[in-house]
């Protein structure tokens, strides 16, 4: 039985019943779960029940019944006899951020299960030693502290011994609690995590721990009959390629033989080592003047790879060649990595601090690129590719610089450089070694994990055991919207060769700038790669545009640096959660595989909506993408099991997407909206790539009008609810500022820029919008008639409520299903004049007709159609703005300003005929612009459009 600590839904009963079955038959599985389904509570829970039950099954072995022993055994897994069987499998949980392992173990803490844990981490998370802590260099760090335990000059280590088995430490800790329970005790948090492992049930440790040989046999870390476990493991395959692979440089060695030199004249000034010959344990001169003398060899040969063009890919064996013209081979190996660790133990603890700037990852790079390059078979080998190239010399760089008795000398650099770079393209490599290694069972668990078939093809050990888990939330809480064209009928495609089209960028902005007076609070726009993002930003900082979308919401761009993305997030946080006049909350421009689109929590009122304006492709001109299709492609003529190289290309961009699109929904009471703004992902093919709970939900619109209302009446709906759910809950108490306070707060400020803009003398001074009319937008959502529109007119001070630019009709508590949008129920609405004077009382017009020809109903004091002739710019502009919605506005008024301009009664007549198309009653009013030399020409045009039966409509 597995202790839940709620009810749980469905498909987490599915999710732990597949952890279950993977762990009872001893398989590994794939296991697919939206974020906000309780994944992680899931896994942990059926996890340490299954262990249990284990456990019980050895101990009653033989003393209990035998009915009680069978049932074990089947809870347990039944084909458990192997003498394995009697040592009890630990859980390794690994995740790719210490941030994401605090977050696992915090819902740890929720449960019932209370296992030993151990949580690994560097010296950089977990040293108290002071001095150490102040060594800014990782590498020089390690040694510093090495050598303290050895000399046993470390109180915090000495103590670890004495009281390592304190209560405290018994408890379930994160990477925080460790350091802090550390401190009150002066243990070294380091080295006791690395005691409580070894009695560890659970150990939680981050992604290259587990994956990288070098940093698991340094940490201890045992695989045999250990399951494993991978969370957030979207990109396990890059993880496992990119440890597997290297890439040295002519720089590299250039510097590892500067680190030759600055060791020798350390070891004469008596800095280091034993001078002559010293003991075993001692580094000698002779040992750097063999190690300088092998550099020098190597640099000799590297320089002299043949490169065609930038760059080419070359044998295999190339570099292993190369280390055994210079005497590098696998009987060398051992004593030259430990010559190398000592010249790093030399040049850290010496007491001049003047160091090569990447003195220390140099040295240790070239350590583990000996031990990947020599310890191969040509099975691994065949996974490879190897590419030489000719670098251009990055400033960042910098001079080299040569130390003499502590003189600076700095030499000029070549202008280019050869690089070598050994790719590994098969992530399986890491899987393959794991099973070598005997773990019990490997479960790989996400988010976002689609497509799965192409998922696991690539990792090469068999995943028989996979699931797609279906989301908790309801129908109404999501929206996802695929927008094909812009407000101007621009078609959206984000393609090599469009992306910096003007009027496809100007048209990507404008139309965002519609969504954001929709949205209320914090809306994230991911674009595929920086590069596209600094041209769309440059090119709407150049207009007007940037500055609009500032106005309703603060913009915020992603950061390349680390440390900056924490500012950047705490900013937005504050312009969500208490905006400014005149914004109504905040927008982040971000990118895809980028720092916001994974590992940052977007809940709830900061991700009300995920924009997606492109397919984020790998970049074809990159030499690592383009040959790793060739691989594949190669891999396939062979017979081998392996994805297309198209297929993987597709599979990388529907991976980036779907992780963003993951940053609307974070748990089971959340809502918000997924908006692609690209026509390629209308093809179905795009479609099929998206999660399994986002495709039920997906529209595509070809128009941007009707896409725009389906967001409308989505956040009506959701702030009704909200509204009431808060009068519900408050009962009249005061609180702190909520998601729906901050959306009236929206609200308000649409009413208010709605009155600035009426009051507007010149229209030529109010166009904000977009470009060329959109043609015939077809509308799902019946607008006021235009009895209701000029009735509203004469009190336009006072506009109804509403919560967005798109209808002027209060929102409605339900949120309207598609085939009520689609056939709306015709309603009849009364309306009255309150002090009739000269007039007699309207008859009853149906609200419904605005679709239609306008049918009135008026006595003979009534004004017909074409009176509305007669009213004058100011009155028309008012009915005209009360009867169109707010982007058909901004149409009208560059019409206008476009006619002063040219004077063009021809274009305007075009242009005006397609803006009322669905309101032609007013088409007459529009003569009231006009030059007198025009107004002839109008009639006559607008008179044979319509047809003069047509309009006089009261009459009739």
């Amino acid at each position: 039985d597995i202790d839940f600590p709620f009810e749980p839904y469905k498909c987490q009963e599915d999710y732990m019943g597949h952890v279950i079955r993977a762990l009872q038959s001893k398989k590994n599985a794939i296991l697919e779960s939206p974020t906000g389904t309780g994944k992680t509570l899931c896994l942990l829970c059926s996890v340490l029940a299954w262990r249990l039950t284990y456990i019980a099954k050895l101990q009653l072995n033989g003393l209990a019944p035998k009915g009680v022993v069978e049932g074990l055994d089947e809870a347990a897994g039944g084909e458990q006899t192997s003498p394995a069987f009697a040592a009890i499998p630990k859980i390794v949980y690994a995740s790719r951020t210490h941030s994401q392992i605090s977050q696992v173990v915090k819902e740890l803490k929720n449960t019932i299960y209370k296992p030993k844990v151990s949580v690994l981490g560097s010296r950089e998370q977990l040293c108290l030693h002071p001095k150490v802590m102040n060594i800014e260099n990782s590498m020089a760090k390690i040694h510093s502290c090495r050598a303290k335990v050895k000399e046993r000059a470390c109180v915090h280590y000495t103590n670890v011994e004495k009281k390592i088995n304190d209560p405290a430490y018994d408890a379930i800790m994160d990477i925080e609690d460790l350091v802090s329970v550390s401190k009150e005790k002066t243990m070294c948090p380091y080295y006791s995590s690395r005691e409580l492992q070894r009695r560890a049930d659970i150990i939680f440790m981050p992604y290259n721990y587990l994956i990288d040989a070098k940093t698991r046999k340094n940490q201890n870390i045992a695989l045999e009959n250990s399951v494993i476990i991978f969370d957030e493991a979207h990109n396990i395959e890059k993880v496992c390629e990119e440890s597997y692979s290297f890439e040295i440089t002519s720089l590299d060695i250039a510097n590892c033989i500067e680190n030759c030199q600055i060791t020798l004249q350390r070891i004469i000034d008596g800095e280091g080592g034993s001078g002559e010959t010293g003991d075993n344990n001692e580094l000698t001169k002779e040992d750097v003047l063999t190690m300088k003398a092998i550099f020098l060899s190597l640099e000799r040969e590297f320089n002299q790879l043949q490169v065609k063009g930038d760059g080419s890919i070359i044998d295999k064996s190339t570099f292993k060649n190369l280390l055994n013209q210079v005497k590098i081979n696998q009987e060398t190996k051992g004593l030259l990595i430990e010559v190398l660790q000592k010249m790093e133990a030399v040049l850290s603890l010496s007491t001049n601090n003047k160091i090569v700037g990447n003195t220390f990852v140099v040295l240790n790079n070239f350590m583990q690129i000996l031990e990947l390059t020599l310890e191969q078979n040509d099975s691994s080998r065949a996974q490879y590719v190897c590419y030489v190239s000719k670098e251009r010399r990055d400033k960042k760089v910098g001079p080299y610089k040569k130390w003499s008795n502590d003189q600076a000398l700095e030499s000029v650099a070549p202008k280019y450089f050869t690089k070598l770079s050994y790719w590994c393209f098969s992530p399986g490599l890491a899987m393959e070694e794991f099973a070598r290694q005997g773990v019990y069972s490997i479960i790989l668990t996400s988010g976002t994990l689609s497509p799965i078939n192409s998922f696991s093809a690539e990792l090469k050990i068999p995943f028989p055991i996979t699931l797609q888990n279906p989301h908790v939330i309801q129908a109404d809480q999501i929206s996802v919207q695929v927008l094909c064209r812009g407000c101007d009928n621009e078609e959206f495609l984000s393609t090599y060769n469009n992306r910096t089209n003007p009027r496809y960028l100007s048209s990507l902005g404008n139309s965002i700038i519609n969504i954001l007076r929709i949205v209320p609070n914090g809306v994230l726009v991911f674009f595929p790669s920086y590069s596209v993002m600094n041209t769309c930003i440059e090119a709407w900082q150049a207009s007007n545009i940037y500055s609009r979308m500032a106005k309703i919401k603060t913009c915020y761009v992603e950061p390349r640096g680390k440390g900056e993305m924490a500012t950047t997030m705490s900013d937005f946080d504050k312009s969500v959660r208490t905006p400014s006049e005149p914004t109504t909350g905040a927008i982040l421009f971000a990118v895809c595989r980028g720092k916001a689109s994974e590992g940052i929590d977007f809940a709830d009122m900061h991700g009300r909506a995920v924009i997606i304006t492109g397919l984020p492709f790998p970049p074809r001109v990159d030499p690592k993408v383009n040959a790793k299709i060739n691989y594949l492609d190669q891999q396939r003529r062979k017979g081998m099991e392996s994805l297309k190289g198209n297929e993987w290309y597709t599979q990388q961009s529907s991976r980036a997407v779907n992780q963003a699109v993951g940053r609307v929904i974070r748990h089971k009471d959340d809502f918000g909206a997924v908006i692609f703004m690209d026509k390629r992902f209308s093809y179905r093919s795009n479609i099929d790539e998206l999660p399994l709970w986002a495709r039920g939900f997906t529209k595509v619109n070809e128009k941007f009008g009707s896409g725009l209302r389906e967001l409308s009446q989505f956040f009506k709906a959701h702030t009704a609810r909200e509204l009431k759910k808060e009068e519900e809950q408050n009962d009249g108490i005061p609180a702190a500022p909520t998601l729906s306070s901050l959306y009236l707060h929206f609200q308000q400020n649409e009413r208010k820029q709605e009155k600035e803009q009426e009051t507007e003398v010149k229209l030529e001074e109010s166009f904000t919008e977009m470009t060329p009319p959109p043609r015939k937008v077809a509308r799902t959502i019946k607008r006021d008639s235009l009895l209701t529109s000029l009735n509203a007119a004469s009190n336009y001070n006072n506009p109804p409520p509403s919560f967005s630019p798109v209808s002027s009709k209060p929102s409605k508590p339900d949120y309207p299903t598609p085939e009520a949008l689609r056939n709306p129920k015709k309603r009849i609405k009364l309306v009255q004049r309150q002090a009739p004077q000269k007039e007699n009382t309207l008859c009853n017009a149906p609200d419904d007709l605005v679709s239609r020809d306008l049918v009135s109903c008026v006595s003979k004091q009534h004004i017909p159609t074409r009176e509305k002739s007669k009213l004058n710019a100011k009155d028309y502009s008012i009915l005209l703005r009360t009867t169109l919605t707010e982007s058909e506005y901004a149409v009208f008024k560059q019409i206008i300003v476009a006619y002063k301009k040219q004077s063009d009664i021809n274009l305007l007549i075009t242009s005006v005929t397609e803006l009322l198309e669905n309101h032609r009653e007013l088409l007459r009013g529009f003569r009231v612009f006009l030059r007198t030399s025009h107004k002839a020409i109008f009639d006559k045009c607008i008179a044979e459009k319509l047809g003069d039966s047509q309009e006089i409509l009261a009459d009739s």
